[in-house]
This record gives C-alpha cells, structure tokens and sequence, in this order.
C-alpha cells in the first residue's frame, strides 16, 4: 500500500486537496466550497465551521484518505478569526473585509512608525484595524477569546492538532509583525486594544500531530502530522517555482501580481508588499494589480457581451500587434496597489480617438494590466528573460504576446493546478521524512512559449506614459470618490 501526502489549500472560494505518492505522482484531487457574507459597507466574513465542512467534503471524496501519512496546510492570510479552544467566536473577517477604516485611520495617528515597523505600507484591510473595530463594536468578543488566528489554515491547524501557530509569510501580512524584532508588534497591539497572550505562536513549518477527535470527523489517521505551511502567496510561490532567491513568476486571476524571493528582510515600506520567508533569510516581494481577469471580464462583457473568451483571442488575433489605434488603460476598477495604492484610483482611458473601436478597448484593458504588471516587477527590480505565467488569464493567447511584448521576454505557462496545494503537500513530505516533489514549473509537462515581437520597442516608449498616468487621474478620482 502506498504512504500518500495530502496538500490542502484553504481558499477563498473553496478548499482543494491533492494526494501525491512518495515519488510525487498526484493519485487524487478533490475540492469543495466554501460559502462568503458580504454586507454594504465592505463587511466580507466566512464561517470558520465552513471551513472544516469544506475540508471534511473534500476529503470524504478521497479514495485512498486510509493511506494519507502527512497533511500540510495553506490558505487565506490577513483574516481575523477570534476562538475559544477550538471554538470560533463569530465569523472571520476575511482579509478583503474593509470596514474598520476609521479604526485604521486612528492607528496611523496612534503608531506614527507603523510602516517603518511592519516594512510595509498598511490599509483598511489590516489585521489591526480589523481587531480595533472588534474593540469598539464587539468587545465582550475579545474579552472571551483565548486566541486570535491570522488565517483559515491556523483555525484547521487549531482544530486538528491543538496548536495555536501562525507562519512569518501570513505574519508579514497583518500589520502585525515587527521584522526587526522577530516578533509580534507589542506596540501596535496595544494601540488596537489587545496583547501579544491572545496571539498564536510565530513559528516556522509548525507541526503537531493529528488528534483522535479529528481523525475521526475527518476519516483519516489518528497520530499523522500536520504540518502548517506558508500562508497562499508563499505557498503559490513556492509550489511553482521553490522558494530560494531568485525563483519568480506572474499570476493573471481575477487580481494580478508578480512575484520574486529575494536574498535578505524588508527594511522599508513599498509600494509591493514584503513577507518573510521562512528561515528569515529572505522575502517574498509582491507587487498585485487589483483588477486583471475582473478587468477582461468588464471589457469582455462591455464591449463583446456575446462572445466567450476563447472567441475574442481567435477575432482579435490579427491585432493584437497594432497599437497605433489603441489608448493606453489604468485597470483598477476599484482602486490600485501597483505601481501607487489608491483605494479611490479607478479606471482609465486615454487616447481615445474616432478610430478607437471595441476591439482597440478590450486590447488596451489587457495591456493596461500587463502594464500594471511591469511597473510592479520594475519596482521590485525584477527583469527575466523567460518568466513563468499561472492562473486562468494565462489560457489567453492575446494575454500571452501582450505580456511577452510589455515584459521583453519569454513568457512561459502549461499545465499549473492547484500550486498551493502542491507546496503544502510538499511540506507534507517533509514532515514525513521523504523528498519533497519538484515545483510544478519544473516537473510539468510541455510548456506553451510565447516570444516577444518586434513591437516590444514600442510598449517601452510607452511604459513612463503609462506610469505617469496613476498620478495624473489620482486628484480627479479623489474628486469622483
């Protein structure tokens, strides 16, 4: 009988499990998922219950869960879940929930040097904004919780091991973590109204061993580890490409990001955000496009209602080499955090003339995000000649020459599933003393390349206009907002 790992990556939208042999061959994948409240004024809360129904479905579904020998877990980060014991005290708010902007605005006049100490910039999605909220809205919560977890795989880790853990990746994240000091901000909790004792433990690959209670509601083997792995951007990171300096990759979903490990901590706050590797050693450096597959599909349903995607790269293949017609495009359909974080920035043409047609819109909103991409990675001081290209945008073959062109490089992309899955599940085969498998760009089958074309010249006469933009439309959409 084959010892097989478990990778399990807690979404947003659903939990996905993969099961792999010692050699790394995949033997299942099974998802289910998970159901989110929204509420008018930026409220976004999942149940945490949910999340181990999700996870317990997925599983039900796995015909081999008897020979599971180690699970690893990622998932969401900057989401506030306060527990007793294994008890969740209301529902998380999610890491997208932006209710507490006046709480945010207060920290910022309390910790003058917030930035300085997380080394990144902060917002109303923060972690201690959120737990300022709790305080004035909620208290009797925070009287009553034991812990606050940072994330959907500190609750599962919680629930079926005991163990209140949190990774430096999701740490990184929270407007939490002192860098310098390797630690929980005492200073930042304090003014957001609690202390470092309802804080999970800040460890690396945490692993506790699953408990009976568990292994029984979740049909698998009392007594295997557990093991907590890097929060999702981490996971993903390192599910495609590995995680040591230089490893890097651009992932098109419904948002965009470009993403590189680099050699050394952050110092200071950026327009990317910065999160500590594990071993402390090194960062993940992450510049996002807020609006990339939610800006195709706006110009997709705007401006060609009646056809699919695959349709639009077949009509439009014959243009997307001309640029003469088309305007340049800011994608953020609400607000931007690369190249500037503008909550209140929205989108954009310009250049727009009596020879601008539909197709020139939709091309211009692709190369807008593609743009948005670059001024990201040159932020971040990355340039590649071949980058690996994830997620559903990278089936475009528009997307694809658009990228290879703005970027000057090989764009690389084949078949990628589930790469957080696949880091957890790598983190799994090390908590059992195996060789972990290769990251998915290395051990995947043929890869689809795309090459630059000669108007690569021309997006680079472009890129300083297209930049210039962000501060010029900044005052008028502060007016409009």
């Amino acid at each position: 009988m084959d010892r097989l790992h478990a990778g399990v990556d807690l979404g947003t939208s659903r939990v996905k499990v993969v099961l792999a042999n010692a050699e790394g061959q995949v033997v299942e994948r099974h998802q289910a998922d998970i159901p989110t409240s929204t509420g008018p004024g930026g409220e976004m809360e999942q149940d945490p219950s949910h999340w181990w129904q999700a996870l317990r479905t997925a599983l039900a579904h796995c015909e081999h869960a008897e020979q599971i020998t180690a699970i690893g877990l990622t998932g969401q980060m900057q989401d506030l879940v306060p527990v007793v014991g294994a008890r969740p005290l209301r529902r998380a708010l999610l890491y997208s929930d932006v209710r507490a902007g006046a709480q945010f605005d207060r920290l910022q006049y309390l910790v003058s040097n917030w930035e300085a100490i997380t080394a990144n910039q902060q917002d109303a999605s923060c972690v201690p904004a959120k737990l300022g909220w709790l305080a004035q809205h909620e208290p009797q919560t925070l009287q009553r919780a034991r812990h606050v977890l940072l994330g959907s795989p500190g609750y599962v880790m919680l629930r079926m091991t005991g163990r209140a853990v949190c990774d430096p990746v999701t740490a990184s994240t929270t407007g939490l973590l002192d860098v310098t000091a390797r630690d929980w901000s005492q200073t930042v909790l304090e003014a957001c109204g609690t202390s470092k004792e309802l804080m999970p433990e800040l460890v690396d690959g945490a692993v506790g061993e699953l408990s009976a209670a568990a292994a029984h509601d979740l049909g698998l083997t009392p007594g295997i580890p557990v093991v907590h792995g890097m929060g999702d951007a981490g996971a993903a990171t390192d599910g495609l490409v590995g995680s040591e300096a230089g490893s890097a990759y651009l992932h098109l979903g419904t948002t965009g990001w470009v993403a590189g490990v680099v050699d050394g901590l952050p110092t200071e706050p950026s327009a990317t955000h910065a999160l500590v590797m594990p071993g402390w050693s090194s960062s993940l450096r992450i510049g996002s496009v807020l609006s990339a597959g939610a800006a195709a599909e706006w110009a997709r349903r705007s401006f060609f209602e009646d056809f699919g995607f695959a349709e639009l790269d077949q009509v439009l293949s014959e243009r997307v080499l001309q640029l003469d017609n088309r305007p340049l495009c800011l994608p953020g359909l609400g607000g931007e955090r690369t190249p500037v974080r503008d909550a209140a920035l929205r989108g954009t043409f310009v250049g727009v003339t009596r020879s601008t047609d539909p197709g020139d819109l939709y091309l211009a909103t692709l190369t807008g995000v593609a743009m948005g991409l670059r001024h990201a990675a040159d932020e971040m001081g990355w340039r590649q000649e071949r980058i690996l290209l994830a997620g559903g945008g990278a089936d475009s073959t528009l997307w694809r020459q658009v990228l290879a062109d703005v970027f000057d490089a090989e764009v690389v992309c084949g078949s990628l599933p589930d790469p957080g899955a696949w880091s957890a599940l790598r983190a799994a085969a090390r908590a059992a003393g195996v060789q972990p498998p290769a990251p998915l760009g290395e051990s995947a089958g043929q890869l689809q390349v795309t090459e630059p074309s000669f108007v690569a010249d021309q997006y680079e006469e472009l890129i300083g206009a297209h930049r210039a933009l962000y501060d010029a439309v900044a005052p008028i959409c502060q007016v409009l907002s």
